[in-house]
């Protein structure tokens, strides 16, 4: 996946994939809704894309490609 670096809050960096199909589900091609709350302890930033009827689709790190 390719990331542009923009800025975010804070004046923060943040990653920001290029293409979204990272958002859609493989199902039903539907927009899937962000749930940042989903990162594992130990893993740092994470950002999951859920489709409401078919659940999990990516997760994203929007740190990835600025280490």
């Amino acid at each position: 996946m390719d990331f542009e670096r923009i800025n975010g809050p804070d004046g923060l960096e943040i990653g920001a994939p290029t293409d979204e199909s990272y958002r859609t589900c493989t199902e039903c091609d539907g927009d899937c809704e962000p749930d940042p709350a989903a990162g594992a302890d130990g893993f740092g930033v994470r950002i999951a894309w859920i489709c409401p009827q078919h659940g999990l689709q990516t997760i994203v790190d929007p740190f990835e490609n600025l280490r």
